[in-house]
């Protein structure tokens, strides 16, 4: 998929894209919205010729793949890019779900099957050699569609959104396919981390949400608009009190402290906008530095202590002779007020093709029908033991 009548517009060269995510900001379940906003600030930066967007692949995680793939189509058809046709990878059921109650979920109501569509697009794009430049990949959800297609000779430079550098608990991305993610950092292709620390000094408020001026606008972003007040409710009581002890640095293998965002009390971190941003403008951010990682073994499918451990800090510099185990990764953010307008920006050059989608409701239809037809089968259940006595059925008048 490249929409090339689109790009060679400034005078620069734009930058090959493929990119996979995990997009749920369209499901009122789904665990964030940032992957849909990442998608359209993707489609903003095709259009100005930043990047040559080649590929989008689909895979689980913030929400099973069958939440996540339809959520694609919807947002794709709402921002008028109809010609894109995304490739289905793989699901939660080649994970390992990260959060222990939607493991139960997806162990009782599985995940829609796999498609090996994703990893195969991977191979056939990063093996074109002749006249096409490498790819880069930007991984935005678990690495799994990656670890499965990974071959050196046409790809550029790995880029991830995940990790985490003082040695403390990983993200979810790598900790819902922590195999996938040490497969793609033990290859010998340079690669980029943008983890915890580094997303952590910026986040979107309410605000922010405001300048959209939604409805008024009619940006496909008004879209997401729930979905991102759901986040900036919740994401600063359940998730952003964790993000601040990882940015002061309270790990075993690290005394560095980071600058959180002031906002994280009262919005969310865009995890997706910020790794993306890190490709297409790298002078927003700052202490790019080499550090070699390594991954407790573990079995296919766990246990591991979900941990990523810093055996070498290598600076700035590297001499590039062998990428296996080694990441670069930006500390800093130069300035959050300026990223923040950067993503304002591109946000609002995507404007709706359709009328609103309405948010699906992801687990809770599920779970509703699920209450309904246990109700309905202790309701006849109570009714066949009033109407028996001694385990013996009497007639009902």
């Amino acid at each position: 998929m490249s929409m090339r009548s689109n790009v060679e517009r400034n005078g620069s060269i734009p930058i090959p894209l493929w990119v996979d995510t995990d997009p749920s900001g369209l499901v009122w379940t789904g665990l964030d919205c940032d992957d849909d906003i990442a998608v359209l600030v993707a489609l903003a930066l095709h259009r100005r010729g930043t990047i040559d967007l080649q590929g989008l692949s689909i895979c689980g995680g913030n929400a099973p793949l069958s939440h996540t793939w339809p959520d694609i189509h919807r947002l794709l058809d709402h921002a008028g890019f109809t010609d894109i046709n995304p490739l289905k990878g793989y699901g939660w059921r080649s994970m390992q779900v990260a959060v222990k109650f939607l493991w139960y979920y997806n162990y009782v109501i599985p995940d829609m099957k796999d498609s090996d569509d994703a990893s195969e697009g991977l191979i056939n794009r990063s093996r074109r050699k002749l006249d096409v430049a490498p790819i880069n990949i930007l991984m935005l959800g678990p690495a799994t569609n990656l670890a499965r297609a990974l071959d050196a000779s046409g790809i550029s430079h790995i880029y991830l959104m995940g990790g985490e550098v003082t040695g403390q608990q990983l993200d979810l991305n790598f900790r819902s396919d922590r195999v996938g993610a040490s497969t793609v950092i033990e290859s010998n292709i340079p690669k980029t981390i943008i983890g915890i620390q580094t997303c952590g000094q910026t986040a979107i408020t309410s605000s922010f949400l405001e300048r959209l001026d939604c409805p008024k606008s009619n940006l496909a972003a008004c879209a997401l608009l729930p979905k991102m007040r759901q986040q900036i409710r919740l994401m600063p009581k359940y998730v952003n009190q964790a993000v601040k002890k990882r940015l002061l640095g309270h790990g075993e293998q690290s005394s560095r402290t980071w600058r959180a965002s002031p906002n994280l009390d009262s919005g969310f971190v865009p995890w997706d906008i910020v790794a993306l941003l890190s490709i297409t403008h790298p002078q927003e951010f700052d202490e790019w530095e080499y550090h070699r990682v390594t991954f407790q073994p573990c079995a296919e499918k766990g246990p591991c202590n979900e941990t990523m451990q810093i055996v070498e800090n290598l600076g700035s510099n590297f001499d590039g002779r062998n990428y296996s185990g080694v990441v670069r990764t930006p500390h800093l953010v130069r300035n959050e007020t300026r990223l923040l307008e950067v993503m304002l920006s591109l946000m609002g050059e995507v404007p709706a093709a359709s009328p609103q989608p309405p948010l699906y409701w992801g687990f809770c239809s599920t779970l509703l029908g699920i209450t309904i037809a246990t109700i309905i089968f202790f309701r006849s259940l109570l009714q066949w033991s009033r109407h028996s006595v001694g385990g013996k059925l009497l007639p009902v008048a």
